[in-house]
């Protein structure tokens, strides 16, 4: 049974990130999700059902377009793959509980984000609304309403700050310092973290970022950069070591 679950899920992942692909690069230029169908970038061959199947499509056409014969992005199948194998390992790690649940919309998000996020600097707003709901309900399933609404405030107090911050970066720089899409994910950070966890991920995420920003700015001179992967990163690894990061900051209380 334990296999079956495992094939499952990897299946899930790999068919949910094709579909992701689709949404992170249409919605942001205000494209439909169902029409066109899915057809190759660079001569519109509208693809077969034998060509839209996650991850082996790709090989079995050699990673070209079956009637132009133009190459395909490498970075569809390996987002397919890599998926999949987050959503089997999570099932492993967690098995069935609040954690696997909330860890599968958590995996969703990092990965349209960073495709989004990284293409266009646009962090969607569909998918921080589901997992934001999403996270509420299950904290109401397994606990009860009180830990719900704890986290839905925890969720303001974040998106509180970070407007904040925002707003002081405005004036102290005179360009805006946080996209509002950063902004909008700090909700969905405090509501799954809760509040002592979430400024533990902001400060994980600024470290994450440092190496790109500092490369970005001396070697191409960007002052801009998508700061979302680097939040909804923070955000996993803070939600998967979070015993680990609660006797952290226990320890540094008493410094």
């Amino acid at each position: 049974m334990k296999v079956y679950y495992c094939i499952l899920f990897f299946i899930l992942g790999s068919v949910l990130a094709s579909f992701y692909g689709v949404l992170a690069t249409r919605a942001p230029l205000n494209k439909s999700i169902v029409k066109p169908r899915s057809h190759c970038d660079f001569c519109n061959h509208v693809l077969s059902w034998y060509e839209l199947i996650p991850i082996f499509s790709y090989f079995f056409l050699q990673g070209k377009c079956h009637k132009c014969k133009a190459k395909l992005p490498i970075y569809e199948p390996i987002v397919e793959l890599v998926m999949g194998i987050l959503f089997m390992g999570s099932y492993l790690y967690f098995g069935f509980c609040y954690e696997f649940f909330v860890s599968l919309f958590l995996i969703s998000l990092l990965v349209l984000i960073f495709i989004s996020d990284i293409k266009f600097m646009i962090i969607l707003d569909s998918p921080l609304v589901v997992t934001s709901i999403a996270v509420f309900l299950l904290k109401w399933y397994y606990f009860d309403f009180q830990a719900a609404l704890n986290s839905f405030f925890a969720g303001i107090i974040l998106f509180l700050f970070m407007l904040f911050i925002g707003f002081l970066g405005k004036k102290v720089f005179k360009r805006d310092a946080l996209g509002g899409g950063d902004i909008k994910l700090s909700f969905v950070i405090g509501i799954t973290l809760g509040v002592t966890h979430a400024f533990a991920a902001l400060v994980l995420s600024t470290f994450l970022a440092l190496p790109y920003a500092t490369f970005s700015l001396f070697a191409t001179n960007e002052h801009e950069l998508p700061y979302g992967p680097f939040l909804v990163s923070a955000l996993c690894v803070v939600f998967l070591y979070f015993d680990k990061f609660s006797s952290l900051l226990n320890a540094l209380q008493f410094l």
